[in-house]
């Protein structure tokens, strides 16, 4: 039989250097895996993740004001903002842009980071690299359900056929990834939606052809 009282102790120290390892992954030293084995954890790598890339991550830190900004904000507890969402959709989508540095917090599930994303995707929800950087996040961190609730109201509100297929295109690969055929979903969500429904069926045409070539 368990012994609470004894339990407490050991629990309360695994909590204290569970905490001090989300630290170190905010902060990312130069020596972060000497780091964590002090705290008697081991680092493992899974097998389908790419060590240099998060050796990459690890050392990669913000080169400018604007970078170091949302770096701040992404280790701290401010509230998102519009200058912040700005600041992050400018910085990202920018060719020199320090990539691993952000991937960083993707891989981690980073809290601050889905919070600006979604306070984006509440004001601007047909927007393409937000919906992006939905989807990445879920490929670390899985939440179906916000990403079919978002992807489908992109879908909904989308009026332009060739922003609409691309949506469709990406909601379909997206939704795979926890086996959700959206494509037919979208597909009886519109059916008297004649341009929708159209996208959608030479979408599924186009699939189907991909399978074929692919069996062949």
């Amino acid at each position: 039989m368990c012994n609470d009282d004894e339990d407490e102790p050991a629990f309360n120290k695994y909590q204290e250097q569970a905490d001090a390892v989300a630290d170190l992954f905010r902060r990312a030293p130069h020596n972060l895996i000497e780091e964590i084995e002090k705290l008697r954890f081991t680092y493992v790598v899974d097998d389908d993740e790419d060590a240099e890339e998060i050796n990459e991550e690890l050392t990669a830190r913000p080169e400018t004001d604007f970078q170091m900004a949302l770096v701040s904000y992404l280790d701290g507890a401010d509230a998102p903002s519009k200058s912040l969402l700005k600041l992050w959709r400018e910085e990202t989508r920018r060719e020199d842009s320090p990539f691993p540095l952000w991937r960083r917090y993707f891989r981690t599930g980073n809290a601050q980071l889905k919070s600006l994303v979604l306070f984006g995707l509440d004001r601007y929800p047909t927007t393409h690299d937000l919906l992006e950087n939905l989807y990445v996040l879920h490929s670390f961190l899985p939440n179906p359900k916000e990403l079919l609730l978002r992807y489908t109201l992109a879908c909904d509100l989308e009026d332009d056929p060739e922003r609409f297929r691309e949506l469709a295109q990406d909601f379909d690969v997206g939704a795979a990834s926890f086996g959700f055929d959206a494509l037919h979903a979208l597909r009886a969500r519109y059916a008297v939606d004649g341009l929708k429904k159209k996208v959608i069926d030479g979408l599924l045409l186009d699939r189907e052809t991909s399978k074929e070539i692919v069996a062949f």
